[in-house]
């Protein structure tokens, strides 16, 4: 899951391992074969992957509509997937995102209806591999001073950048790789390795936990140092109690924060006060991001305005696309989606890390990251709505039983659960 900088098919965009995994994992549900409660969750699953392509047919209708209607002959300085397609209508990126969505689905579905308790671990393997890629790269390149990606074959966009976006930072004498594993980008980066960490915490993982600290803080990235504190705020209201391991990382990560303020100021400023008043390069970008899409947003019809300009069509920060592609409708479907397990899971052992992962995730897509596509996030979602199905029969289970039915019908409904 954690792998997004490898394609399987160097010549074919997408053909990263978490999104082939994800296609034939659908074909193997499709035409599998079980006992009933495994045939219940497959009408289950596809009932929930219609329901979904039935929003995107509405949201590209009502889209496409919308952009006839006001008749748009451009989206102005907004930063635009496929810049050099002219189209307004039924644009290519509209397609090439429907596909990472659809893929990113599947991730989500598989890990929601036919995850087991047992695979954890495999799950934990994959923050191990996130962790131990990333010490390696951060390696390599502070003793040759190069990037190390042995992996990386991707390339975005028309100039075909780079996949592999390795970038230093100067602390004091030091150049060091902003550390970003197989994500590509250190921003990417920070989405993924904080739920990794607080899912290690929770299975009591201290080497993993330690190792994805170790990586979170040589990140050097604004979005991990913004997205951590929210992370642990969030871990100590759903708990309701700050444990010894919360202030002792909470003093580690300060520390760090600490030492970057006081003793390598350069280090500092170019992290956040620049990168905030846009006095360096990525903030000068992200201010000017920002006003090119309020500007072509205040021009929006109220079709544009409830259904979006299309799916795919504006690149940004992932709330904003969201909002600017799919307007108000998709907006909404996004906030259900994503928040539901947040507030719905109840606060206890096995939930906590997923309440946790996704609130800060959610925080990520609000704050700075660009891309909705990362397999881990779909990962997390589907492992959230996982648990919150458990946690439902649970409940089901219990009623039933204080309803005062005799021992046999108890375990016969069991069964049928």
């Amino acid at each position: 899951m954690p792998v997004t900088s490898l394609l399987i098919v160097p010549s074919v965009q997408g053909t990263i391992p978490a999104y082939m995994l994800a296609f034939v994992s659908a074909f193997f549900v499709l035409v599998s074969r079980g006992d009933e409660t495994s045939r219940a969750q497959r009408r289950r699953y596809i009932t929930v992957a219609l329901v979904v392509a039935a929003i995107w047919l509405v949201l590209l209708c009502g889209s496409q509509i919308g952009n006839l209607i006001s008749n748009r002959h451009d989206f102005g300085d907004m930063f635009l997937i496929n810049p050099d397609d002219t189209k307004i209508v039924l644009r290519s990126s509209l397609f090439t995102q429907t596909i990472y969505l659809a893929a990113c689905l599947c991730i989500a579905l598989f890990f929601r209806f036919c995850f087991r308790p047992e695979w954890m671990r495999y799950v934990l393997w994959g923050g191990w591999f996130l962790a131990i890629y990333g010490i390696y790269e951060w390696l390599f390149f502070l003793v040759f001073q190069q990037p190390g990606d042995f992996i990386a074959n991707r390339t975005y966009g028309a100039e075909e950048h780079t996949g592999s976006w390795s970038q230093g930072m100067q602390v004091g004498p030091l150049m060091l790789l902003r550390m970003k594993s197989t994500f590509g980008e250190p921003s990417w980066f920070s989405a993924g390795v904080i739920p990794y960490l607080f899912l290690a915490l929770e299975n009591k993982r201290k080497w993993l936990s330690t190792a994805l600290l170790f990586c979170v803080v040589l990140s050097m990235s604004t979005s991990a140092y913004v997205g951590f504190p929210v992370a642990l705020f969030l871990q100590s209201l759903f708990r309701r109690k700050i444990s010894t391991s919360i202030i002792v990382v909470v003093v580690l990560f300060v520390t760090a924060f600490t030492t970057l303020y006081f003793i390598y100021p350069e280090t500092y400023n170019q992290m956040f006060t620049a990168k905030m008043s846009g006095e360096n390069d990525s903030g000068q970008v992200r201010q000017d991001a920002g006003q090119a899409m309020r500007e072509t947003m205040d021009t929006f019809g109220l079709m544009n305005r409830v259904f979006g300009i299309g799916f795919g069509y504006y690149y940004g920060g992932v709330f904003y696309s969201v909002l600017v592609n799919t307007g108000l409708v998709g907006m909404l479907v996004y906030l259900y989606a994503f928040l539901k397990p947040v507030f719905c899971l109840r606060a206890e052992e096995g939930n906590i890390a997923l309440k946790v992962g996704l609130g800060t995730i959610f925080f990520l897509f609000w704050a700075s990251v660009s891309e909705l596509f990362l397999p881990t996030t779909w990962m997390f979602l589907g492992l959230a709505y996982w648990r919150l199905d458990q946690q439902k029969q649970s409940s089901r289970l219990g009623s039933t039983t204080r309803i005062g039915l005799p021992a046999q019908g108890r375990l016969a409904h069991a069964g049928e659960v």
